[in-house]
């Protein structure tokens, strides 16, 4: 279990600068030392778009080991985490969250970031410690987990000769980083995940998560003019706001907890679903219990029938307050290695997709992805 200070929602924090590795973030002159690197020209765009830093304005040293503190750096910077949706009692400190930790160090910064958006990684961690490539392959995939990277969890099966020596908790990551063509085998089949991850090979699975962080926009048509979304909700735990249609788009708006969800215009005529999810405890003597509950609303798909079911969009619904005790591992929900994520959040909640929501591979689970890689829920003041 991971522990962790809690720091209470009261005043803002300031945006913070990042650089990798201590060095300034774009470099002016090309890498010279990568004639030899197949990742050559991913490593020269990241450079271009001021991703990654080499040790010098000439010099990435492509087959250096990675730290623990180069590669929550990288990764923080890449994927552009930040504190701007997280309100703070007082200046957060690296040693809040890791005993090792330096407050001054360069990298003090983004481990604040990474503590606060979903690395799930131990208070005691070792900022020198070099990084095998089952480690960095799993907390890059745990980042990515608000993009909906490791929501697809029913895998097809993947051969990975030297699979026994991958951890188990690192064993879902690696494989849904190969699927998703994040991270590859070599001509064996070997993943060698514990071997030390050099700086190239990291860079070249950062190159290769982007496309899931900025995906193609997706483009709802227009509904005809008649077109009111319905409640048709069959299980009315927790009451549902206002549903409307807005013109040009096909969109659920719900008022009570603060969100728009933007819909292609196949989604027409949608239901809404209403549930619960349920907090269980952890570590209790007398076995699981019921802590903490919310609201699961799901959009269902007008041509979803009982005979022939479709993929739902299931939203879970936290309180701030409880989201960070999620977050704190003070309980946990279903049996999923890996919790809920992220969508978006407004003053008051947090909308959060299931971890392996969508496991049975029900039909149209595909365009349920695709919808919610546009980023399709905004919150609403």
């Amino acid at each position: 279990m991971i522990f962790r200070k809690k720091l209470p929602s009261v005043s803002a924090v300031a945006v913070l600068s990042l650089t990798l590795a201590g060095q300034s973030l774009a470099a002016t002159a090309a890498f010279t030392d990568l004639d030899q690197v197949a990742a050559k020209d991913k490593i020269i765009s990241l450079q271009s778009q001021g991703l990654v830093s080499g040790v010098s304005n000439d010099l990435f040293q492509p087959n250096a080991t990675l730290s623990a503190a180069q590669g929550i750096q990288l990764i923080v910077k890449a994927l552009g985490l930040n504190l701007d949706a997280i309100r703070f009692v007082k200046a957060p400190q690296a040693t809040d969250y890791f005993a090792k930790a330096k407050n001054d160090a360069w990298y003090s910064q983004s481990f604040i970031i990474a503590a606060n958006n979903g690395l799930k990684l131990p208070a005691d961690l070792d900022p020198d410690q070099k990084w095998t490539k089952a480690t960095f392959t799993k907390e890059l995939l745990l980042a990515l987990d608000g993009h909906n990277i490791l929501h697809m969890m029913k895998l097809p099966a993947i051969e990975i000769k030297d699979k026994a020596e991958i951890a188990l908790e690192n064993l879902g990551p690696v494989q849904a980083a190969i699927y998703k063509g994040i991270a590859t085998l070599d001509a064996d089949g070997n993943f060698h995940p514990k071997a030390e991850i050099t700086r190239a090979q990291a860079a070249e699975m950062i190159f290769n998560a982007l496309k899931y962080v900025h995906p193609t926009p997706y483009q709802p048509s227009a509904p005809s003019s008649n077109d009111t979304p319905r409640d048709g909700s069959s299980l009315p735990m927790i009451p549902v706001g206002g549903q409307t249609g807005q013109v040009g788009q096909t969109v659920y708006e719900n008022t009570q907890y603060g969100f728009r969800f933007t819909l292609p215009d196949s989604w027409k005529g949608y239901t809404i679903v209403t549930d619960k999810w349920e907090g269980l405890s952890v570590g209790d003597a007398q076995g699981d219990k019921v802590v903490e509950s919310g609201a699961k609303l799901s959009i269902r798909h007008p041509e979803w029938t009982a005979e022939q079911p479709r993929q739902d969009i299931p939203i879970l619904v936290f309180t701030v307050d409880q989201w960070n005790e999620l977050q704190q591992d003070k309980f946990h929900i279903g049996a999923a290695p890996i919790g809920p994520s992220e969508l978006t959040r407004n003053a008051k909640y947090v909308f959060a997709l299931p971890a392996r929501y969508n496991f049975a591979y029900p039909d149209g689970y595909q365009e349920v992805e695709d919808i919610l890689k546009s980023n399709p829920i905004q919150p609403m003041k």
